[in-house]
C-alpha cells in the first residue's frame, strides 16, 4: 500500500523498475526485439530517472540509510508515477508524494515532526513535487541531493527506445514542454514504431501549445508594435548574451506586463517574442485555471501550481497569463466570503511567480496581458516581479502598412498600401485583418484575384445613408475636428464618415505627450463635446441621440477630474476615474458639480463652433465628398476656410 501523506490506494504496477540492475540507461539491453509487456508509463518514468544521472543516487537509496532526497518533477502528474517507482524499490522509504492537491496537507508546514523522526531514526525519506514550496521544510532543509526530473527530448527518445526496443535518434517536438506526463505516456500504444509515437507527440504538442494556425511575422519587422518592439529587440540582445555566458539570467528584465485595450494583439506579440528568442511559449489565463480543474479552492490553487510548474520544468521558456487583471486586487475584497476565497488563490500566485522570476531554475520569463491595467493588483507589478509594463497603442500609418502586408500573404505585393493606411489610421489589428479577410473573401467568391478596390471597400465600405443623415454625420465630426484644432489640445489624425463598433463617423485624435491639468482635461472634454456642438450651431438646438458615447466619455472624464485627481472642489480620492463615473448615480453633490461643468464646456463649444461656422461647413461638405480625410487634408480645409 502506498504512504503518500495518511492516503491509501493500490499500488498498482507490479514489474519491478528500479532493481539494482536498472540504473544504467538499458545501454547493455538488447534492443532488437521489442521488451514483452513494455509499460508506457514505466518506460518513460526510467527515462526520466537516468535523464536526470540519478544512478548513483538511487543506489545509495540501496545501500545506505537515514537519506534526504528530493526528486522534483516538471508537473502534479509525474508525482504519482515517481511515488510508484520508488516504492518498488521495497527499502522501507518514507515518501512525501505532494502534487499540489490538499491546501490544508500539502504546505511547508505539515511533517516536519515525522521528516525528523524518520530521519534521526535512520529511515531514509524521498520528497517528491513539482515545487519544493509544497514538501515540509525540515526535508528541504535536511536534503543531502536532489534529482530534477525535466521532459527533454533525449528523454523521450530514451523511452521511445525502451518501448519499441529499437534504440533511435531523439527528434525535434515542438511545444514538448506543453505535455504533461499522461500525454505523453497517451502517445505510446502497443505495436507502434517510433516514428508513430513522435508523430502523437507532435499532433498532441500542437494541439495542447499555442495555435499554429496563423503565421508570425519576424519581430525585427513587426514595426506596428512600436515600444513592445524595441522592448523585445532589447530582451532578445539580452538573451543572447546570457546564451554566451555573458550576463546572468537574473540580470535581464525580461518578466512584464503587456497592457492596452483589446485587439491589439499582446497575445499575438507574446507569441512573435516567444518565437524572436527561440523558446516555447506556455500561454494560459485565470479563467483557464477555473477550467482545467474542478473549480474548488483547492482545485484552481493546484492548477496554478501546476502551470508554473511546468513552466519551469520546460525552461528555457515564457509563461504567458493573458487576462491578468481577473485576480482581484487583495485590498478590494471587501466581501469576507469573496475574500476567504480569493485570497489564498493570490498569495499562492504571488508565491510562485515570485519563485518562477528569482527562484533556481534560471530561463523562464513571465509575461501577462491585460486590457484594464488600472485593475491588475499593484503587488504583481512591485519590483522583482512583473515590474515593467509595456503599453500597447493602435499602429500608426507605417505600421498599419506592415500589419497588411503581413495579412495578405504576399498577394498585392507591388501596391503600394501607403493611402489605404491612412484610411485605416484609428483601426487596430484585430479590425485590419477582419477586413483583410473580408476583402479575400470577397474576391474568391467572385472567383478571380483580390485586388486593391476590395480592400477599400473592406476597410472603408460606402453607406447606404440618405442626404439628411450623411450631412448631419459630416457635420458632427466636422465638429469635433474644428473644436480640437481651434484649442490645440490634440493632433487630428483623420475624420471619416465610415465608422467602426458601431459608430456612425470617426475623428482620430493623437493626444499630445505632456502632464494632464485642469486646463488640458477641459480642454480635451470640450472636443468631445464639439460634435453635439456642431449640431447644435447647425441645426437650431436640434442635436441628435447619436452623441451618447460622446457625452458617455465627456461625463467619465469631468467625474475622475472630481473625484480622482484633486483638482476639484475637494482632495478626496474615491477612485478612478470610472469609479467616480459611477458615483454620480448617488452622489447628488458630485452629479451637480460634473453637469454645470459640461453645460460650461458644451457652451464653449458651441461659441467655437459659431465663430468658425464658415470652417465647419467647408470641411463638412469636404466629407460628405470624399468620406475620408487625412489630418493634413483637414488642416488645409480650415485654412483656406472662410471662416
Amino acid at each position: 500500500m502506498s504512504k503518500r501523506d495518511g492516503s491509501i490506494r493500490p499500488s498498482g504496477w507490479s514489474r519491478p523498475v528500479l532493481g539494482e540492475t536498472d540504473f544504467d540507461l538499458a545501454e547493455d539491453a538488447d534492443l532488437e526485439e521489442p521488451p514483452a509487456g513494455a509499460d508506457a508509463a514505466q518506460c518513460l518514468v526510467d527515462a526520466a530517472l537516468d535523464g536526470a544521472d540519478a544512478a548513483a543516487l538511487l543506489q545509495r537509496l540501496m545501500t545506505e540509510t537515514g537519506l534526504a532526497i528530493i526528486v522534483r518533477v516538471p508537473s502534479a502528474s509525474w508525482v504519482e508515477p515517481l511515488e510508484r517507482a520508488f516504492e518498488r524499490m521495497d527499502r522501507g522509504l518514507r515518501i512525501y508524494a505532494r502534487d499540489g492537491s490538499s491546501r490544508t496537507i500539502h504546505k511547508a508546514d505539515v511533517g516536519n515532526r515525522e521528516v525528523g523522526g524518520h530521519l534521526s531514526s535512520g529511515r531514509s525519506v524521498v520528497g517528491i513535487a513539482s515545487s519544493v514550496s509544497i514538501l515540509p521544510t525540515a526535508l528541504a532543509a535536511a536534503a543531502d541531493a536532489s534529482i530534477e526530473v525535466k521532459t527533454s527530448a533525449r528523454v523521450v527518445a530514451d523511452a521511445v527506445a525502451r518501448f519499441v526496443g529499437v534504440s533511435s535518434p531523439a527528434e525535434h517536438v515542438e511545444g514538448l514542454g506543453s505535455l504533461d506526463f499522461h500525454d505523453l505516456v497517451a502517445a505510446f500504444r502497443v505495436g507502434s514504431t517510433g516514428a508513430e509515437i513522435y508523430a502523437r507527440l507532435r499532433k498532441a504538442a500542437s494541439r495542447l501549445g499555442q495555435p499554429r494556425g496563423d503565421r508570425l511575422p519576424r519581430l525585427v519587422d513587426a514595426i506596428e508594435y512600436g515600444s513592445a518592439r524595441e522592448f523585445g529587440l532589447a530582451l532578445g540582445r539580452d538573451y543572447e548574451d546570457y546564451l554566451a555566458g555573458h550576463v546572468d539570467f537574473k540580470e535581464i528584465r525580461g518578466n512584464c506586463i503587456f497592457a492596452g485595450p483589446t485587439g491589439l494583439g499582446k497575445t499575438f506579440f507574446a507569441r512573435i517574442l516567444a518565437r524572436h528568442l527561440g523558446i516555447p511559449l506556455i500561454a494560459t489565463s485565470i479563467s483557464e485555471s477555473f477550467a482545467t480543474s474542478a473549480g474548488f479552492l483547492d482545485s484552481v490553487i493546484k492548477s496554478v501550481r501546476d502551470t508554473f510548474a511546468r513552466a519551469e520544468a520546460c525552461a528555457p521558456c515564457a509563461l504567458f497569463w493573458d487576462e491578468i487583471d481577473a485576480l482581484p486586487m487583495r485590498a478590494s475584497l471587501t466581501d469576507g466570503r469573496s475574500s476567504s476565497w480569493w485570497t489564498p488563490v493570490v498569495t499562492e500566485f504571488l508565491t510562485l511567480l515570485d519563485s518562477a522570476v528569482s527562484g533556481d531554475r534560471p530561463g523562464v520569463f513571465v509575461w501577462a496581458a491585460t486590457n484594464h491595467p488600472h485593475r491588475v493588483d499593484p503587488a504583481l507589478a512591485r519590483p522583482g516581479r512583473l515590474d515593467r509594463t509595456i503599453h500597447f497603442a493602435e499602429p500608426d500609418a507605417a505600421g498599419i502598412a506592415s500589419i497588411l502586408r503581413h495579412q495578405l500573404e504576399g498577394q498585392l505585393s507591388q501596391v503600394d498600401l501607403a493611402p489605404l493606411a491612412q484610411i485605416a489610421i484609428g483601426r487596430s489589428p484585430a479590425e485590419l485583418a477582419g477586413a483583410v479577410s473580408r476583402a479575400k473573401s470577397v474576391a474568391r467568391q467572385a472567383r478571380r484575384p483580390l485586388g486593391y478596390d476590395d480592400l477599400v471597400e473592406a476597410m472603408a465600405p460606402r453607406a447606404s445613408w440618405d442626404a439628411d443623415t450623411l450631412r448631419r454625420i459630416a457635420v458632427h465630426e466636422a465638429g469635433h475636428a474644428i473644436v480640437c484644432l481651434t484649442l490645440g489640445i490634440d493632433e487630428v489624425a483623420l475624420v471619416d464618415l465610415v465608422g467602426s463598433a458601431g459608430a456612425l463617423g470617426r475623428t482620430v485624435t493623437r493626444r499630445r505627450a505632456g502632464v494632464e491639468t485642469r486646463p488640458t482635461i477641459e480642454q480635451r472634454v470640450c472636443a468631445e463635446l464639439g460634435g453635439r456642438a456642431a449640431e447644435v450651431v447647425i441645426y437650431a438646438g436640434d442635436c441628435s441621440a447619436n452623441a451618447a458615447s460622446d457625452l458617455a466619455a465627456a461625463t467619465t472624464a469631468i467625474a475622475g477630474l472630481h473625484a480622482s485627481t484633486g483638482l476639484g472642489a475637494g482632495l478626496a480620492y474615491l477612485g478612478d476615474e470610472h469609479a467616480a463615473a459611477a458615483l454620480l448615480r448617488v452622489d447628488r453633490n458630485l452629479r451637480d458639480a460634473v453637469n454645470a461643468d459640461l453645460a460650461r464646456l458644451q457652451a464653449r463649444a458651441v461659441d467655437i463652433v459659431r465663430a468658425r461656422r464658415g470652417s465647419l461647413e467647408a470641411l463638412a461638405e469636404a466629407l460628405i465628398d470624399r468620406r475620408h480625410l487625412t489630418g493634413d487634408e483637414v488642416r488645409a480645409i480650415v485654412a483656406n476656410a472662410p471662416g
